[in-house]
């Protein structure tokens, strides 16, 4: 297994280039994994140490892949808006984004794309009751990226990653089956994310719980657990803020209403994507046949990046990376 780390293309080429750079002689990263948020931005000068490509998120892709113009145009009065949450402002343009993402990572010639099988609307992100179940989320991701893929062949492995909202929970056997035998796209597998699958579950409170409940997962998909081939590592205990939370929004309009204006600080307070600080997930990770494994933080500089690349070392110093 290889050590990664997460980027964005928020910075310059030349920028990104020298922080790539320092973590892999400092911290021995054997690449990065790179989320863009403008696709007219050439990155082909960070090719060599790309190994990972992130799709983007489109909370409510679901309502524009189905066709709800209406509905949309009603709720976000800005055309901005519907691409920010739904990935375009009509079926096709969404689709054509995610053909262009594929581009783009083939450019970079990643070893893998990373695709949130995932659905959430903006008042279920904060009463979490859901317009969809998790198998019409799933049945919709399966239409979506055969349609986004087609015949086409890449040398990219399609890793599919778990959320906390409505889809792939990576709680079952059943989910992993019905997209291995449905997606048409043949080099598929699995991105576990440790604090996603830590969200799933409020009611956890311990790090004792959360490594147990990590595990009673991975032994769920018994033989199954062969298609997880990368780890988005990472630490969320936020069960007692969530419940707090649910509760409060649906109880009040106005704190719903207060909340949207600064969704992604909600958000992050759920996902909250810190170091994983108990030696027990060494043994989680060496039960999976991973390829890469990302270390995948929120960071607000360069200071807090690096003190926790440093956390999450000291915690897998006994991790025998490539």
């Amino acid at each position: 297994m290889r050590k990664i780390l997460n980027i964005t293309d928020f910075y310059t080429n030349e920028e990104n280039e020298k922080m790539m750079k320092y973590y892999c002689d400092k911290y021995n990263f054997n690449g990065f994994e790179l989320i863009k948020f403008d696709l007219e931005k050439d990155n082909a000068p960070l090719k060599k140490l790309i190994r990972g490509y992130h799709m983007r998120f489109f909370p409510m892709w679901l309502d524009l892949y189905q066709g709800k113009y209406e509905m949309l145009k009603e709720k976000f009065k800005e055309n901005q808006e519907i691409f920010y949450w739904c990935g375009g402002t009509t079926r096709e343009e969404l689709i054509e984004y995610y053909k262009k993402e594929l581009e783009t990572a083939e450019k970079l010639e990643a070893e893998y794309v990373v695709f949130h099988a995932c659905y959430v609307d903006d008042e279920g992100s904060l009463i979490y009751e859901f317009q969809y179940s998790d198998k019409e989320v799933l049945q919709n991701v399966v239409e979506l990226v055969n349609e986004v893929f087609g015949e086409k062949k890449y040398k990219f492995k399609l890793l599919l990653e778990n959320l906390w909202w409505p889809g792939l929970r990576l709680t079952s056997k059943e989910e992993i089956e019905f997209l291995v035998e449905n997606i048409n796209y043949e080099n598929i597998g699995f991105m576990l994310d440790t604090g996603h699958m830590l969200n799933n579950e409020p009611k956890l409170r311990t790090v004792d719980e959360g490594i147990e409940y990590i595990e009673k997962n991975i032994a769920e998909m018994g033989e199954l657990k062969k298609y997880i081939k990368g780890v988005h590592l990472n630490f969320s205990l936020s069960g007692k803020y969530l419940t707090e939370e649910v509760e409060k929004h649906k109880n009040s309009e106005a704190e719903r209403e207060k909340t949207l204006k600064n969704i992604y600080s909600h958000v992050s307070q759920i996902d909250q994507h810190l170091p994983f600080e108990d030696e027990r997930i060494i043994g989680i990770l060496e039960s999976l046949p991973l390829d890469w494994v990302v270390y995948e933080f929120i960071y607000y500089d360069t200071d807090d990046l690096e003190k926790k690349v440093k956390c999450q070392d000291r915690i897998l110093k006994k991790l025998n990376f490539k």
